[in-house]
């Protein structure tokens, strides 16, 4: 395994810097809109009959779109703003020193062998508050692993593979499970009189909860910690002039956990509660999702600041706002690759060439349906080297799903497994694709340890999370449809 990770790497390698990669991604997208463009590249979308056709950039309304675009396309794009303010608040949360004394104590009281496990259970189960495992988990899951005298990136990808390649499972019910299932709704009732409910995979997903766990931790275990094993890493050096850190919370810090607390309950239980819908009083579907960056991102800067005053890191609002200044100087790599990626995107969806793949894709897996067990396992294919080139699970969803919801359903095949095997497929592949718009982020945690790692080392080190994610994770919902064990209690 090791010489066959060795080898991947070295091809691995030769990727460009993810900046140019994405300059030459964007070149591509210009290329291909022309070239759909002059041979009038397009597809009938199969829910709305609409022709979709290939737009040229390299046309009157392409220049114009592209130039004027350019600002817009970096400050709406979505990954960037979570991204800043919860680097913010963790900067704070480093700065203060109340980061350093949560890592410590942690490790301190979680027996080393235990470790993989309270990472891979916080990674699969961070989906709840959707995109923020990404940036509130991952530098942790590298920073315990550091304490506990172990291999940084084997925490970094551990965590990565569980918050993005299980993204889809979990133990509640979450806004992923409201999205698809409303999707999946709307794609049925194109052919039938029938509600896929947000419980639909629910008892599928929580077994999911439990093989995740077992893969990623074995895996971490039997491949990516020995490969590691001789690796180098460096520990970020603090400040010369920051006092030790201080390992004793003290009573401030708990009353204000407490009120912290107190306020997350009053703003959410209640039936009227302000972070309810006003009409339904839905958590899920209320205020509450578009304001959890945010609430998570206050409650920390909160507590580091009551933190860093109390054990005096924080003498001036001098200190204070430098540590701010200092969180956003450490994204600077980030945010400079940000704008060539979200120009990417904005171009991509412009041009409709994504939109037209996949139609044509999604019929031709339709010609291809046989039983329904083989059925999923080509959804699953396909989804899964879709997901190579689109991110978004969302988005693709409401794309695929009128494709592939009413075609399935009409083959005999329940919306719940066409729901179930994209999100199986989906969640799987999104750690070793360098498009995903997250990946460039874990990057640039890996870079704190190997200053010189590259995209090549770390598709090297997720691939065998991707590969065994789905092809356990595959065979287990395979056979469960097989066995026509219930993905749900609604479907």
């Amino acid at each position: 395994m090791r010489s066959f990770l060795n080898s991947i790497e070295k091809v691995a390698n030769r990727l460009p810097h993810p900046m140019a990669l994405f300059i030459y991604l964007c070149l591509i997208v210009v290329l291909f809109s022309w070239l759909g463009d002059v041979f009038q590249w397009g597809a009938q979308h199969p829910a709305t009959g609409e022709w979709l056709q290939v737009r040229s950039l390299i046309s009157r309304d392409g220049w114009v779109f592209m130039l004027s675009s350019m600002v817009k396309n970096f400050m709406n794009f979505a990954p960037v703003g979570p991204v800043l303010m919860i680097a913010l608040a963790f900067a704070l949360a480093e700065k203060s020193g109340l980061l350093p004394t949560l890592i410590t104590n942690l490790t301190r009281h979680t027996k080393s062998h235990m470790l993989p496990l309270v990472v891979a259970f916080l990674g699969v189960m961070s989906s709840i508050a959707v995109d923020s495992g990404y940036v509130v988990l991952l530098p942790l899951c590298a920073a315990v692993f550091a304490a506990a005298g172990r291999h940084p990136l084997a925490g970094l990808t551990l965590g990565f593979a569980c918050v993005s390649g299980g993204f889809s499972a979990n133990l509640m019910v979450g806004p992923v499970d409201a999205i698809l299932s409303g999707i999946s709704t709307e794609a049925v009732q194109l052919v039938a009189d029938k509600e896929v409910s947000i419980l639909a995979n629910y008892y599928f997903m929580l077994a999911s909860v439990v093989l995740i766990i077992f893969l990623t931790v074995m895996v971490n275990r039997l491949w990516v910690e020995p490969y590691l094993k001789d690796s180098p890493f460096v520990i970020p050096e603090p400040d010369s002039n920051e006092p030790i850190a201080v390992h004793n919370l003290g009573k401030a810090f708990w009353i204000t956990l407490i009120t912290i607390v107190v306020s997350w309950l009053i703003l959410t239980l209640p039936e009227q509660a302000v972070l309810r819908h006003a009409q339904t009083g839905s958590l899920v579907k209320g205020p509450f999702m578009a304001s959890l960056v945010a609430l998570i991102a206050l409650s920390v800067a909160i507590l580091s600041t009551v933190y860093g005053i109390q054990n005096g890191r924080f003498k001036s609002w001098g200190q204070w706002v430098k540590s701010l200044e200092q969180g956003i100087s450490d994204l600077a790599p980030y945010l400079v690759l940000m704008f060539v990626v979200a120009q990417f995107i904005a171009w991509f969806k412009w041009s409709i060439l994504g939109t037209v793949l996949a139609v044509h894709l999604a019929a031709v897996l339709q010609d291809w349906a046989v039983s329904p067990a083989l059925a999923m396992v080509g959804l699953m294919i396909f989804t899964s080297v879709l997901n190579l080139l689109v991110g978004s699970a969302s988005a693709k969803w409401a794309l695929l799903a009128p494709i592939l919801v009413p075609a399935f359903y009409l083959l005999g095949i329940e919306p719940a497994a066409v729901q179930g095997a994209y999100r199986v497929a989906d969640s799987s592949t999104n750690i070793i694709t360098p498009l995903m718009p997250y990946f460039p982020l874990v990057l640039m945690y890996a870079q704190k340890y190997e200053k010189d790692i590259g995209v090549g080392r770390l598709l090297t080190l997720m691939l065998p999370y991707g590969m065994t994610l789905l092809l356990g994770w595959g065979a287990m919902f395979t056979l469960w449809i097989f066995l026509g064990i219930p993905l749900g209690p609604a479907n």
